[in-house]
């Protein structure tokens, strides 16, 4: 009920808006490029933190299933 309300909301506050008299900074580009970029290492820095967790969980994972098949 609530996300259906959320919904409604949202499509009301969209169709009643008006023109804003606003201008992006110039820097609001390069802030944008810098919040992505942070995002991406950040990511990557997690994946390498965990590789060798990821990497057992899935060699564990496929060999279970190759075992199985041998059986």
């Amino acid at each position: 009920m609530k996300t259906i309300l959320s919904i409604v909301t949202l499509i009301f506050a969209i169709s009643v808006a008006q023109d804003a008299q606003a201008y992006l900074d110039p820097g609001s580009g390069s802030y944008m490029l810098q919040i992505l970029l942070g995002t991406l290492v950040a990511g990557f820095f997690a994946i390498k933190q965990y590789w060798h967790r990821l990497k057992y969980f899935f060699k564990e994972r496929f060999r279970k299933k190759e075992d199985q098949d041998h059986e």
